[in-house]
């Protein structure tokens, strides 16, 4: 009923969360693993070539380093994507993609809903759950690529970007922006928990990949399922452009990409604070280099 999808990169992760698949799915499944030990795929074309081979009309993209705490959660997915309106399905995101270079948590956590037990290396455990409505299940904008369901005739008429997004950012947020651009749904489910061992990194690629989604999409954003007033949309999107400016001044982008962001932020707030901060950090960087 459900075919699983994983981009691999590790033989005894892979053995891992394929015992606690099997020992807690309890419906009809296969595992497709698309060998990346190699580093040969970016997980856009990892996942294409993946869902390709599915048997199942479900398909479940999904990391490698999450178990899964809840029996019976195939039933969860057949269920919900039983619904025709929502087109993909996960366990953390965000309700607003903002109109700035930002993944799905670009948003605030306010308006985060969120259901996953985070793991660190050191073994202590952090429990992000974030559902002051109360829901089962509740639409956002955009989901966490840890995991993610969608039915197959959905993947085959919008099948990710393996084009622009070639590395292992932003193919989720990517994904979610086209079937919410198309009328279908994006959910997030409180009714299974998954753990995670780790939590990514916004490292220099991830930068690259965002500027890749800010181009593309840049005729469609912002969007969401929540009303904000223009107050509150311009909060958040000056947030995200000095969060994103810092990040690329500190990983010295040329001055051009840098100079573009510093004005957006400008004629978002032109006299704020943080903005002029970044200006000045941005000119002392400069004079050392």
């Amino acid at each position: 009923m459900v075919s699983l999808i994983i981009c691999s990169r590790s033989k005894g992760d892979l053995i891992k969360v394929s015992d606690s698949v099997a020992n807690t799915i309890n419906i009809a499944y296969e595992i497709i693993s698309v060998d990346n030990s190699q580093g040969l795929y970016g997980i856009c074309e990892a996942y294409n070539i993946g869902a390709a081979q599915a048997q199942y009309d479900l398909l479940c993209f999904m990391h490698e380093d999450i178990r899964f705490h809840t029996a019976g959660w195939g039933k969860v997915v057949v269920d919900i994507l039983s619904d025709s309106t929502i087109g993909v399905l996960g366990i953390t995101g965000g309700q607003y993609q903002v109109a700035a270079p930002a993944a799905w948590w670009g948003c605030g956590l306010d308006l985060c809903r969120e259901n996953v037990l985070n793991v660190f290396p050191d073994g202590h455990t952090e429990m992000d759950l974030h559902n002051p409505e109360g829901q089962r299940l509740t639409d956002v904008a955009v989901v966490d690529g840890l995991w993610m369901c969608s039915r197959k005739e959905v993947w085959q008429q919008y099948p990710f970007d393996a084009q622009t997004f070639s590395e292992f950012h932003f193919y989720d947020v990517d994904y979610c922006t086209e079937l919410f651009k198309h009328g279908l749904r994006v959910c997030v489910t409180f009714d299974l928990l998954i753990e995670h061992h780790s939590r990514g990194s916004v490292n220099t690629s991830w930068l690259h990949n965002a500027l890749k989604y800010q181009e593309k999409r840049k005729g469609q954003l912002p969007f969401g399922v929540v009303s904000l007033t223009p107050s509150q949309q311009t909060t958040i999107e000056l947030r995200a452009l000095q969060e994103f400016t810092g990040r690329i001044i500190r990983a010295n982008f040329s001055a051009r990409v840098i100079i573009t962001y510093l004005s957006r932020c400008l004629l978002v707030s032109p006299f704020n604070r943080d903005t002029l901060w970044l200006v000045k950090l941005w000119l002392q960087r400069s004079s050392y280099d």
